[in-house]
C-alpha cells in the first residue's frame, strides 16, 4: 500500500488520476479535480464500460450532461455519470470548486485487452 498527495500531482488539466499506476488495481479509479473561479466547460466523458459518480466536495457546479436536463450540484452532492456520456462541468462560484470522481469498469476484459494491446504497441516500436 502507498500513500498519494493527490493535490501534489495536479496536471495542466485541473485533474490527477489515481488509476492504474498509482493504485496497482486495473478495476477502479479515481479523479480528484480542481476547478478555478468561474472556470467553464470542463469535459467529463465515462468511456465504453465505464461507469462513474461525481462528488462535489465544495462549492457548487453546474453539470449539463447530453440528453438530460442540465443539473446543479453542491457541496456533498454525488450523481452517476453514464457510460459513454458526454458531460460537462461548470463552476458556478468565485472560488475554487474541487471533486472526485470515482469509477470502476462495468467490463474488466475490455480494459485489460486496451493495456495489452498498448503495451504490445509499444513493444512493437
Amino acid at each position: 500500500m502507498k500513500v498519494e498527495q493527490l493535490s501534489a500531482r495536479l496536471d495542466t488539466s485541473g485533474e490527477v488520476l489515481f488509476g492504474p499506476d498509482m493504485a496497482g488495481t486495473m478495476t477502479t479509479y479515481m479523479i480528484y479535480g480542481r476547478l478555478a473561479a468561474r472556470e467553464t466547460g470542463r469535459r467529463l466523458r465515462p468511456g465504453k464500460g465505464r461507469e462513474e459518480i461525481l462528488f462535489v466536495v465544495n462549492g457548487q457546479v453546474r453539470l449539463e450532461v447530453t440528453g438530460y436536463e442540465e443539473l446543479m450540484c453542491e457541496a456533498g452532492t454525488a450523481i452517476s455519470l453514464p457510460e459513454g456520456s458526454d458531460c460537462w462541468l461548470s463552476n458556478t462560484t468565485g472560488r475554487e470548486v474541487q471533486y472526485v470522481i470515482a469509477g470502476g469498469f462495468t467490463e474488466p476484459a475490455h480494459f485489460l485487452r486496451q493495456v495489452q494491446q498498448a503495451q504490445n504497441q509499444v513493444g512493437n516500436r
